[in-house]
Order: C-alpha cells, then sequence, then structure tokens
C-alpha cells in the first residue's frame, strides 16, 4: 500500500496567497476534530498566525521550485514529500508541550506505514530488529512494531485520507 502524500499545495491554507519560486513554505499534519489527519501549507510569514483545530503531528518546511512536469519528476516529488513527513515524524517537538495519547499512536502509525513504502522504494535499508538506515542521510532510525491487522490498516486509511488531497 502506497501512502498518497500529495506535494506542497500550490497556495497558503492560510491566505490562500500563491506560493511562487523561492518561497519558503512549512507544512503540517494535524488531527481534524474529526480525528482525521489533515495538512495545510503556509507561507513562513504566516506561522504566527496559524491556529489548527487540533493537535500537530508532525511539520516540516521547503522552499518552493520550479513546477516539475513529467511523470517520473511527479513520482519522485511524492516520493521526497513522503521521506519529509517520515523524516519530520522523527524531530522533537519544538514547542515542548506535552503530546496527546492520540497523537502518539497516529504518528507510530504514519512511522510505521511509511517505513514499509520507503523500504520498497530503496529510501531505508533495514538494520534488523525494527531499525532503519536511512540512505540519502545515512541515519539510523527505530520504527515502532505495529501488528498489520484489517482494523489497524481501516483506521490508518480513514485517518489519512486527506494528506493526499482526495
Amino acid at each position: 500500500m502506497d501512502i498518497a502524500i500529495r506535494s506542497v499545495s500550490e497556495e497558503s491554507g492560510l491566505s490562500g496567497e500563491a506560493f511562487v519560486p523561492g518561497d519558503s513554505v512549512w507544512s503540517y499534519l494535524f488531527r481534524s476534530a474529526e480525528g482525521l489527519i489533515e495538512r495545510i501549507d503556509i507561507l513562513d510569514a504566516e506561522k504566527d498566525e496559524l491556529e489548527l483545530e487540533g493537535p500537530v503531528i508532525c511539520k516540516w518546511g521547503q522552499k518552493i521550485k520550479e513546477k516539475e512536469i513529467s511523470e517520473a519528476e511527479e513520482r519522485r516529488a511524492a516520493l521526497q514529500s513522503a521521506d519529509e513527513v517520515f523524516l519530520s515524524l522523527f524531530e522533537e517537538d519544538p514547542e515542548g508541550e506535552e503530546i496527546e495519547e492520540s497523537v502518539l499512536r497516529a504518528r507510530e502509525r504514519l512511522k510505521f506505514f511509511l517505513a514499509l513504502q520507503l523500504e520498497r522504494k530503496r529510501v531505508l535499508k533495514p538494520l534488523g530488529g525494527r531499525r532503519y538506515r536511512h540512505m540519502p542521510t545515512k541515519r539510523e532510525l527505530k520504527v515502532p512494531e505495529l501488528e498489520i491487522t484489517p482494523e489497524l490498516i481501516i483506521e490508518f486509511q480513514e485517518e489519512i485520507s486527506l494528506m493526499g488531497g482526495q
């Protein structure tokens, strides 16, 4: 199962201002009031204005690049987005806030399923014991061990339905 993580939006989810090449943009995954994982992309200058309806699961920054046009470049951009989300899940919460149990579980599920996807794409190399080496950075990461059940997959698919822009 590939996790469809769309690349950055074309405009700010806060102001509606179009992103242009060179803009610094922050992407946030957060839990909505309905319990789903949603994504919002905003300009760096808008970070202080952002008020989300639920707790942040992860966030990452990026620079807007020139529009990619080929199918191969689109696939590469989607893989890069999955990779960025995966790495951001291992970053410490800079605000030092206590994280809700539901957010911790969502982060564990994302780590687990993204690791499976990135291992298949050879971005992660398995080292055994749920440890992986992130090949581009050579960083070693430990992924939670989850039992794949139909319930886990259904819950996860419902939870991430909005991440792919569906």
